[in-house]
C-alpha cells in the first residue's frame, strides 16, 4: 500500500505531499491543473503511465527532481538530475538499483486514455503493452527485454559492418544464435499471455451481452510461435541478404503485433466505439487476475486517469465493481458522489 507520496520539482510542483487511504482514493480538480502528474508519479518505480525522458519531468528553472514513496513497510525514492543526467533510486536511507525498487513497489494497473485507444495506436503502443504486464509479472522478463534489446543494438551493428566491408558472415552466425535464443524467452512469456487471454475470451462475450459467436486474441508475428527456433533460424537464413542491404533485423518481438477479432474480423474494422471500449477495459481487469495469479504475492494498486468522464454508467460501475477493496487513485474533473478519500489539488 502507498501511504504518501512526497514530491519536489516534479513537472508543475514545487514541493508536494499527499497522503492515501488503504482503499479508494479521488483527486479532483479542473482539467489542466495537474491532477495526472500525480498519478504519473505514482507509476514510475514500475512503468511510468507516460513515456517521458527524466529531463521533461523536472520542473521549469530547476535541476533535479526528487520523489518519495512511503510504503507499509518501506519507503522508496527516485531522483534525476539534468546537469549530470543520473538517476538514482533508494530504499530506506540507502542506493539501490531501479529493478531492486521495483520488487517492492505494488503492481500498477492503469487506466487512462491511452490505454482506451490501444487498438487504435501503433503496434509500439501494444508491444509496450505486452511488455509492461509481462514485467510487472514476470521479475525474470524486464532482464530478458533488456538482453534482448542490446543483443539487437549489437546484431545490427553487424549487419551495417557487413554492408560496410568491415565485418564476416562469420560474425554474424555468433549474433544470430544469441539473438534466436533470447528472442526465444521473449516469446514464450508473449505466447503465456496471449493463451491466457484466448482461454479468457468466455468472460468476455459475456460481457458483449453475447453479440458475437468468436472471440480471439491472435498474435501477429512470421515466427511459427509452436517451432520458434527453427522458424527463427529458417527465417534468418532467408533475409539475410536482404537484412544485409537494409542493414538492418526484421524479424523478431520488437516488430511483432497483436489484434483481437470479433467473428473474424479485427475489432477496429467491426465494432462500434462502444464496443471497442467495453473489450479493452476487459482486458484491463483481465491484466489484473493475471498479475494477481501470477504474483500473488505482491499488492495491485489501481492508477485510473480521467475516464471515468468516458465511460457510461453501466462501465463505471463495472470499473468500480472491479476495483473492490484494493488500493485506487483515481482522478476526476468533479465529486462523482462517492465516499472516497477526496484530495483537492
Amino acid at each position: 500500500m502507498i501511504q504518501t507520496l512526497h514530491m519536489k520539482n516534479f513537472r508543475n510542483f514545487a514541493s508536494r505531499e499527499i497522503s492515501f487511504w488503504a482503499w479508494q482514493n479521488i483527486i479532483i480538480w479542473n482539467n489542466g491543473r495537474w491532477k495526472s502528474n500525480i498519478l504519473e508519479a505514482l507509476s514510475i518505480p514500475v512503468n511510468p503511465m507516460v513515456e517521458s525522458h527524466p529531463e521533461y519531468l523536472v520542473r521549469t528553472n530547476c535541476d533535479t527532481l526528487y520523489i518519495w514513496y512511503s510504503l507499509s513497510q518501506e519507503s522508496l525514492s527516485f531522483s534525476y538530475t539534468k546537469s549530470t543526467k543520473k538517476r538514482k533510486y533508494g530504499l530506506g536511507w540507502k542506493s539501490t538499483t531501479k529493478q531492486r525498487i521495483k520488487s517492492f513497489y505494488p503492481h500498477i494497473v492503469s487506466f487512462h486514455p491511452q490505454a482506451m485507444n490501444l487498438m487504435y495506436l501503433g503496434p509500439s503502443e501494444r508491444r509496450s503493452f505486452l511488455d509492461e504486464l509481462l514485467g510487472q509479472a514476470y521479475e525474470k522478463y524486464s532482464t530478458l527485454l533488456r538482453n534482448y534489446k542490446t543483443i539487437l543494438l549489437s546484431r545490427n551493428k553487424i549487419l551495417k559492418n557487413i554492408s560496410d566491408g568491415k565485418s564476416s558472415l562469420s560474425e554474424l552466425d555468433f549474433w544470430n544464435q544469441k539473438f534466436i535464443a533470447s528472442a526465444t524467452e521473449i516469446y514464450k512469456y508473449r505466447k503465456l499471455f496471449v493463451e491466457f487471454l484466448q482461454e479468457n475470451a468466455f468472460g468476455l462475450k459475456k460481457f458483449l451481452f453475447w453479440k458475437v459467436e468468436n472471440i480471439e486474441f491472435e498474435y501477429k508475428t512470421s515466427i511459427d510461435l509452436q517451432d520458434i527456433e527453427h522458424s527463427f533460424s529458417k527465417a534468418l537464413h532467408e533475409l539475410q541478404s536482404r537484412e544485409i542491404l537494409l542493414r538492418k533485423t526484421l524479424r523478431g518481438p520488437h516488430l511483432d503485433d497483436f489484434d483481437i477479432l470479433l467473428d473474424w474480423i479485427p475489432l477496429i474494422h467491426f465494432a462500434s466505439r462502444w464496443e471497442v471500449k467495453s473489450i479493452l477495459l476487459w482486458v484491463k481487469f483481465l491484466e489484473t487476475q493475471y498479475l494477481a495469479e501470477n504474483s500473488s504475492q505482491k499488492e495491485i494498486i489501481f492508477i485510473i486517469d480521467d475516464i471515468l468522464s468516458e465511460l457510461d454508467l453501466q462501465h463505471r460501475d463495472m470499473l468500480l465493481v472491479h476495483i473492490g477493496s484494493r488500493q485506487s487513485v483515481i482522478s476526476c474533473i468533479e465529486d462523482i458522489g462517492i465516499e472516497w478519500n477526496k484530495i483537492y489539488i
